[in-house]
């Protein structure tokens, strides 16, 4: 018999739309015998935390009697059942002990969603179509689920950038499924380029990037401080055509597309020989890509940056500007183009605005870089307060109008950048400058 399969609502669904799902997995030839269980959370509740339902799901599955040996069960999740299952398997097990082998994420939220700051009334009516005011939201998941949350964050260092894979032949077989199409209705309020309706691509793809830096007084980089890192192990992606956050998961008379039951299929049957690492890919994501080679193309190319800015004294910095210029020289029509087209949105985490998400429009970068021959980019950070002694004898230091300074990305790092469909981690420590005028001691 084959792993028994274990399937996660998202935020505010529940397991009785997961009856077609579950039929279909039901229906495959190495599923008939399995047996299937429907998780139930509550996501609406405003003090639960996804600590809380780590613990919940923990009891449950001990009262439950499932299997907790290594690579014992199948696990399919959609949207935020993503963070519980994550938060779970991190909360109690190891990298190399847990109890998943193949691991579905259908539409998951692994780094938010751009509807989750939105607030109750317009989830209801975009997403729910509900009427009535006043009912519970689920306020702590809503919090990690939105854009630039330090919980996200805080969950990929775990099992994304720890010492130790969880992901790949040997470890936890992990597929992410994702639309590439919004909502059509009075939902269509919801869309965003890039995104399923409710999650963005880039967003979904567990595969992500991590840049960390300390900058001095001057924005210059400290020696020793700047690292780049890739999310460690092997996730699949597949991105699929005409698919919003319902259809995919065979909600609102979905699939429409038919390469997403032929991927799910494959996905609860892949082994550790699909994983095996080939050049830059591996053998279960080059069968993804050759059943539609272009859909990633064809997608809306987009890419986002999580951006964390402290300073050395472990100050978080929250009101803060993101320079982009390729100059210190008079550079107006490029720097207009560049904000108006590349960056296409810039969210701020409502409890702590260190953390930003900055959405980004590759196909415009492209356009700029072919049209200004673009050979540099810089990065630096406009902080307040200002530091401008006497009259401002703390704060940080700006970039010069007619400086460069802070992160220069040259071509190539332009590209590992700015990568379609992925999230890059920037860390920042900046320095806090503070006069001598602050304090002083007399004899």
């Amino acid at each position: 018999m084959d792993n028994p399969v274990i399937i996660l609502h998202g935020w505010s669904d529940s397991s009785r739309s997961f009856a077609a799902i579950s039929k279909f997995i039901k229906q495959l030839p190495n599923k008939k015998t399995v047996h299937l269980h429907l998780g139930d959370w509550l996501s609406m509740h405003d003090d639960v935390t996804y600590t809380d339902l780590a613990m919940a799901m923990q009891r449950a599955w001990h009262e439950m009697g499932l299997p907790t040996d290594d690579r014992s069960i199948d696990l399919v999740v959609h949207s935020t059942g993503a963070l519980v299952a994550r938060q779970w398997l991190t909360q109690f097990y190891s990298a190399s002990h847990n109890p998943v082998k193949r691991f579905v994420m259908m539409a998951p939220a692994n780094f938010g969603s751009h509807l989750a700051h939105k607030g109750r009334s317009f989830f209801g009516r975009a997403v729910k179509g509900w009427g009535q005011p006043g009912f519970q939201t689920g306020t702590q998941i809503l919090k990690g689920l939105e854009l630039a949350s330090p919980y996200s964050q805080q969950l990929a260092f775990k099992d994304l950038f720890g010492n130790e894979s969880w992901y790949g032949a040997g470890k936890i077989l992990a597929t992410v499924m994702t639309g590439n199409t919004g909502y059509s209705g009075v939902s269509a309020i919801a869309n965003e380029a890039g995104s399923d309706g409710t999650v963005r691509i880039s967003g979904a793809n567990l595969n992500c990037r991590r840049i960390e830096l300390a900058l001095d007084e001057q924005q210059c980089i400290l020696p020793g401080s700047l690292h780049y890192s890739q999310s460690k192990g092997e996730i699949a992606l597949a991105i699929l055509d005409n698919e919003n956050h319902s259809t995919l998961v065979f909600k609102d008379k979905g699939p429409k597309n038919p390469l997403t039951q032929t991927i799910l299929a494959k996905a609860l049957q892949v082994e550790d020989s699909d994983y095996q690492p080939l050049a830059d890919s591996f053998n279960w994501q080059q069968q993804i890509n050759a059943l539609d080679p272009d859909v990633a193309e064809r997608s809306p190319q987009r890419s986002q940056v999580v951006c964390q800015l402290t300073d050395h004294l472990a100050n978080n910095v929250q009101d803060y500007f993101v320079e982009f210029y390729r100059t210190g020289k008079k550079d107006e029509k490029f720097e207009q183009r560049l904000y108006q087209q590349f960056l296409c949105g810039v969210h701020a985490y409502s409890d702590n605005a260190a953390y930003r998400t900055l959405y980004f429009n590759l196909a415009s970068l492209a356009e700029l870089r072919q049209r200004y021959q673009l050979d540099q980019l810089y990065i630096s950070f406009n902080a307040e307060p200002h530091y401008k002694p006497p009259r401002q004898p703390v704060g940080y230091a700006s970039v010069a109008a007619t400086d460069t300074a802070g992160l220069k990305l040259e071509p190539d790092n332009i590209d590992w950048v700015f990568m379609p469909h992925q999230t890059v981690l920037l860390q920042v420590v900046m320095q806090r400058s503070i006069d001598a005028s602050v304090f002083k001691l007399r004899r």
